[in-house]
């Protein structure tokens, strides 16, 4: 049995297994699958695995429209933040779910992605 040699830091370690393969923690050092905590040796010597960085996303920016209220001259701000949708109105503020302002936004997107 071939003996694999890690860092974690430690002196204790778990191996995880991920959709994307299996790891010996702390450190997330890649290992082959079927890996044993037999076939591991702790070696301090040994360099840890780089820690690498998620990279960063970036949040879109919230898109926004103006709708009249149906008093003319008066306006709401509906917004949509990524999925999370808002609007100024006090329907939306005091019940659940979208009020007609948002209902309206969405159902002008959906027909522009029909046409």
């Amino acid at each position: 049995m071939k003996k694999i040699k890690v860092n974690t830091g430690y002196n204790h370690f778990a191996i995880v297994q991920t959709l994307s393969g299996t790891y010996v923690c702390p450190g997330w050092t890649p290992v082959p699958e079927g890996t044993t905590r037999e076939m591991i040796e702790l070696d301090m010597n040994v360099q840890p695995s780089p820690v690498v960085k998620p990279t960063e996303v970036k949040p879109e920016p919230p898109k926004e429209w103006k709708v009249e209220a149906s008093k003319p001259g008066k306006f709401y701000t509906v917004s949509d933040k990524g999925g999370y949708w808002d609007c100024t109105c006090p329907a939306k503020t005091f019940h659940r779910g979208d009020c007609k302002h948002i209902k309206s936004i969405k159902a002008k997107k959906v027909e522009k992605t029909l046409a």
